[in-house]
């Protein structure tokens, strides 16, 4: 009898585990509401990883992760401009006046995934995101009948082949508020330009136009009380500020072992906004950050490759061979120790490398240049890849969920390139990554590494340089106003 009801209750459990994992496979909305312990444990942990790094697009795949990605693993705190209607808390007062006198986008009421707005100009704009199991076709037969829809496809593809539309990218539809009549279609197709499809009185009319956003230079100062997201969170920023941050510092300061309570920073960065939207961070063109007693500045430069860097006051790189850290800010759960006791057999043995605990699916960088050496498993260090860099250096990577796309041996990388994501594969008690440093083939501490700069400025663009680093500290001392900043002609000397 208890045979029979022990394999009733597994036939239950089965069962539910079943059903929530087809229902978190199918329902894009009921995943996302499941914490991430249920979605590892379902193996649908792609609401967790951003689920477009499995699949980037061909002009995508050798960068970082973008942004907006990375703030949806680290942080649900909602961008700048979020107001109280979002959250359902406007007042009643406020509901009277939004009924008696629209103002701005409304959901629509024939289908809420789109808000709807009036355009004296343009017409009834429909405005939404490319959703999990869209298509084009998709998108465009709820406006469109089916040959028009093809017609509409078939315009665009000599400018922008729609079957590349990605998830979570912006689109609209404009209509003739009169009679409903289809008038455009956009998709913005990366943070710089959007696919115009005109209905026109021969047919369908493509084009690439270049967003047209609203800058604004803004001056940001910081304490650390915790850790870098949460001051900037707490200064009403966005998170990707401090993800900028510690990409321009990473070289110089590791983000997650380096911090002190009283460290601060001090940026000036401009704020993008379209059509009165938020739409995150521009260029950073100085930062400073005081770690442990010690300033850190770096100013933004074109330099004579005709590339933007950051240097310090000095005219020396901001980059090195390698970033202190493969992760942009979490914790460390381990340290480089010759005596610690393994977790999991309880015995000492040396740990010759710094464990980061994160979150099942986070993206791993390449701390720099170099080529994969070894991309598969490797015993107790689960999946593991290994870069080999110039100078006798090697790192490691272990315990990985997984491999970004491409990453195979014989692959060159570049620093900052995503090669993997956290997992607990091989010997693991959890997730998290165990970072190690080789240099000519012994294992080094990684947090006492010293790694040579990249090239400084070249003494034929110091005087540009200089001009660069007087128009920066005039917005920092006070003796310019931000509200005068001109993105395209930010200091004197300036040739692009």
């Amino acid at each position: 009898m208890k045979k029979y009801n022990i394999l009733i209750g597994l036939t239950i459990v089965c069962a539910l585990w079943a059903g929530l994992f087809f229902l978190a496979r199918s329902n894009e909305a009921f995943r996302q509401k499941l914490p991430v312990p249920v979605l590892i444990l379902l193996g649908s942990d792609d609401g967790v990883r951003g689920g477009e790094w499995d699949e980037p697009a061909p002009q995508e795949k050798d960068h970082r992760p973008t942004h907006q990605h990375i703030i949806d693993v680290f942080s649900s705190d909602e961008a700048p401009g979020r107001t109280g209607d979002e959250d359902g808390a406007e007042s009643a007062e406020g509901q009277e006046s939004a009924e008696s006198e629209p103002e701005g986008p409304q959901v629509f009421e024939e289908n809420p995934r789109y808000t709807v707005e009036q355009d004296a100009e343009r017409g009834e704009i429909l405005r939404s995101e490319v959703l999990k199991g869209d298509s084009a076709g998709k998108i465009l037969g709820a406006w469109l009948n089916a040959n028009d829809s093809a017609a509409l496809l078939a315009a665009a593809k000599p400018v922008y082949t729609l079957t590349n539309i990605r998830i979570g990218h912006a689109f609209s539809i404009t209509r003739d508020p009169k009679n409903g009549d289809f008038r455009s279609f956009r998709y913005e197709v990366d943070g710089e330009r959007f696919l115009v499809v005109d209905r026109t009185e021969t047919g369908f009319a493509a084009r690439i136009d270049k967003i047209d956003y609203t800058t604004q230079l803004v001056h940001l100062q910081g304490t650390i009380s915790t850790n870098l997201s949460e001051a900037v969170v707490g200064l009403g920023e966005n998170v990707g500020l401090a993800i900028s941050m510690a990409d321009i510092f990473g070289s110089e300061i590791n983000f997650i072992t380096d911090l002190r309570v009283g460290d601060s920073f001090d940026v000036l960065v401009e704020k993008r906004s379209h059509n009165g939207v938020f739409k995150g961070y521009g260029r950073m063109i100085g930062a400073r950050f005081t770690n442990k007693g010690k300033a850190h500045q770096a100013y933004m430069f074109l330099n004579e490759n005709g590339r933007t860097a950051y240097y310090n006051n000095k005219g020396e790189s901001m980059r090195r061979t390698l970033l202190k850290a493969p992760l942009s800010f979490l914790r460390v759960t381990s340290r480089y120790n010759m005596a610690r006791k393994h977790p999991v057999f309880g015995v000492v043995r040396p740990h010759q490398g710094i464990d980061y605990g994160a979150p099942h699916g986070t993206p791993i960088m390449a701390v720099g240049d170099g080529t994969v050496a070894a991309a598969g498993r490797a015993g107790g260090y689960g999946n593991q890849v290994v870069l080999r860099h110039s100078g006798g250096l090697e790192s490691l990577y272990g315990h990985m969920s997984g491999f970004a796309k491409g990453i195979r041996s014989g692959v060159w990388v570049r620093q900052g390139q995503t090669i993997g994501y956290v997992g607990a594969t091989g010997t693991a008690t959890g997730p998290h990554l165990d970072f190690r440093i080789k240099q000519r083939g012994k294992f080094v501490n990684p947090d006492k590494l010293v790694v040579p700069r990249d090239p400084g400025v070249d003494r034929r663009s110091m005087k540009r340089f200089k001009a660069v680093i007087a128009a920066v500290d005039a917005y920092w001392d006070g003796k310019k106003d931000p509200a005068s900043y001109d993105p395209d002609v930010w200091f004197e000397e300036n040739p692009s």
